[in-house]
């Protein structure tokens, strides 16, 4: 058990790109989310409420003071024992400043907790300067959480449950009394609800809220999901209000943010740089407020946290490049170091002068590497690889077809397989026929537009889609087909509802493995390269990073430390990438 590890544990090098089938699943509540079951549902429709609302240019934004970087920086030294401020947090403190950063959190519980019980203590990590030699790497100054801080939606509730509550029971075992800071960037599932959640968990707190600190939670706010339906729906018909908990606090950590962005002077020459763009974009506030102070602050290099990567399974992100385009960002002729999540996988890759790092391991389900990889230049480092990722691939379809993903396929299948059954009797009659072109025609149009047709390789995706949709039209007219036959063959009568029933549930199997087997094949093939995975839900391969920025030095050393298989019995922590960030040029002198 990771609570067994020796203080100043020292990870061994993760292994590179093995197979390995055997995982192991939490079994306590909240459990992860099944991306097709009712639960995330209400996840996908929050998606569409709060996409409809940043369309019409309501942002919650509008509301933000941001901190200018001098008072977040005075704020933030105060806190970790600091005098005065002196331009930057090295300077302030004397002392080298160590960050963790983690994003995509708050899936399964028993993950949660597996993955608290790795950040919140210290390693012996390799010596960036002495080759043989290790350092002490203590539990981090600041906490930086990447984005997507909880599934499928990050409310109150959910947060409280998936992150607060198991991040504050492994802080009762592992606290050191020591006060810390925390900060945050919201992710696309922070925003479907509005930042709420978010704000309870990183915005400041009011000075009539004062400096006293409530017992931070470690009970598990749970309801069934369908009273807190009920609970919405009766407060929304009588005008009322949803009580919620006022704050989300970890214990030991202060949160210090005015805005879901910010800069903070790290050291004389390298600051930390956290936009939001929302769900669709960064908005002109914060436009100017980074133009603003790159543009006084040329000799800075910036470390950037993105809610999103500028490459998405190396392929240029459009929502990431964006924003590192509103953002003012030159990341072609100035070096930076880039962190994001969204993807969760481990990533690092250089292009010029800049590291691009993905790492959102921090507790959802898996995303694979790229599995089709013509053309494509190896990484420095990914983890897991793709020969582990293409070991996993293929029980996606039967994990689908089994209803284990959840059963909105399924409910759709019997809507559309219904005509093709009803009056059946023996024999498929003109109505069944229409029927299941029907189903075809939908079906392609649906398979189409999950293989991306509206944005390339129209002739790939529609194939592939009518292939599916054709394998997907036949399964209840073979269903039938094949029911029949050893009807016959056996001299059973065709009219029980039993045989029926029997009939229309192995169509609906095969209906959803072909469902299964169609995202699985997009996967591999490189069409789309999220929803089979998403399917699956792998608890494997998590991680968080962990950095140190130099005193009076223009450098970061930087660690990712992950989990392979987060819950097995006599899993530890391995050491997954190590490297240090040194942009160009002299290091500024002491007395700067």
């Amino acid at each position: 058990m990771l609570s067994d590890l020796p203080h100043e544990y020292a990870p061994e090098p993760a292994p590179r790109d093995h197979p390995r089938r055997r995982f192991h699943r939490g079994k306590h509540s909240p459990r992860g989310v099944v991306w097709f079951g009712l639960r995330s549902f209400w996840g996908h429709l929050r998606h569409f409420v709060a996409a409809a609302i940043a369309t019409e240019d309501v942002d919650s934004r509008d509301w933000m003071t941001p901190d200018t970087p001098a008072e977040l920086g005075a704020r933030i030294a105060r806190r970790l024992g600091a005098e005065d401020w002196r331009g930057d947090l090295v300077s302030s403190l004397g002392r080298d400043v160590w960050i963790d950063f983690i994003a995509d959190t708050g899936d399964d519980v028993s993950v949660s907790s597996a993955i608290a019980q790795m950040l919140f203590r210290s390693y012996s990590l390799p010596d960036p300067d002495s080759p043989g030699a290790r350092l002490q790497a203590p539990r981090g100054d600041i906490l930086l959480f990447g984005g997507d801080t909880a599934y499928p939606v990050a409310t109150v509730e959910e947060i409280n449950n998936r992150v607060v509550v198991p991040f504050n029971r492994a802080l009762e075992r592992l606290g050191d009394g020591r006060d810390r800071v925390l900060l945050g960037i919201p992710g696309n599932h922070d925003w479907y609800d509005g930042l709420d959640g978010f704000a309870r968990m990183f915005r400041r707190r009011a000075e009539s809220e004062g400096e006293e600190r409530q017992r931070p939670s470690v009970v598990s706010i749970d309801p069934l999901q369908i009273e807190r339906y009920a609970d919405w729906a009766k407060e929304f018909v009588r005008g009322g209000q949803r009580h919620k908990q006022k704050r989300l606090d970890l214990d030991g950590y202060f949160p210090v943010q005015s805005a879901s962005y910010f800069t903070l002077q790290l050291a004389p020459r390298l600051a930390l740089l956290a936009g939001d763009r929302q769900l669709k974009q960064v908005d002109f506030r914060q436009r100017r407020f980074f133009s603003e102070w790159l543009g006084g602050h040329p000799e800075v290099v910036p470390i950037v946290a993105l809610p999103d990567p500028y490459r998405r399974f190396r392929e240029v992100s459009v929502t990431g490049a964006a924003t590192v385009e509103a953002m003012g960002l030159d990341l072609h002729t100035k070096p930076h170091l880039v962190l994001s999540g969204d993807v969760h996988h481990y990533e690092r890759w250089n292009e010029g002068e800049t590291t691009h790092v993905i790492a959102g391991g921090g507790g959802a389900f898996l995303h694979p590497a790229p599995l089709a990889r013509k053309g494509l230049e190896p990484a420095a480092v990914e983890w897991p690889g793709p020969r582990q990722c293409l070991s996993l691939l293929w029980s996606v379809p039967w994990k689908v077809a089994q209803g284990r993903s959840g059963f909105i396929p399924h409910l759709v299948y019997a809507s559309l397989y219904a005509p093709v059954f009803w009056d059946d009797d023996g024999e498929l009659g003109l109505h069944q026929k229409l029927g299941a072109m029907g189903v075809f025609v939908l079906v392609f149009l649906v398979y189409a537009l999950i293989g991306g047709i509206r944005r390339r390789r129209h002739v790939a995706v529609s194939v592939a889609a009518a292939v599916a949709a054709l394998l997907t039209t036949l399964s209840p007219i073979g269903a039938l087909e094949l029911s029949h036959f050893f009807a016959r063959h056996w001299g059973l009568p065709l009219d029980p509802w039993w045989f029926h029933a029997l009939a229309f549930g192995l169509a609906l199997v095969l209906g959803a493995y072909v469902f299964g087997f169609y995202l699985a094949f997009l996967t591999r093939i490189g069409l789309e390269t999220t929803q089979a995975f998403t399917a699956l839900d792998h608890p494997g391969y998590k991680h968080f990073v962990r950095m140190r920025v130099r005193a009076h030095e223009n450098r970061v050393d930087v660690w990712c430390i992950g989990l392979e298989d987060a819950l097995a019995p006599a899993e530890r922590p391995v050491l997954v990438d190590a490297f240090s960030f040194c942009p160009k040029g002299p290091p500024p002198s002491p007395a700067e």
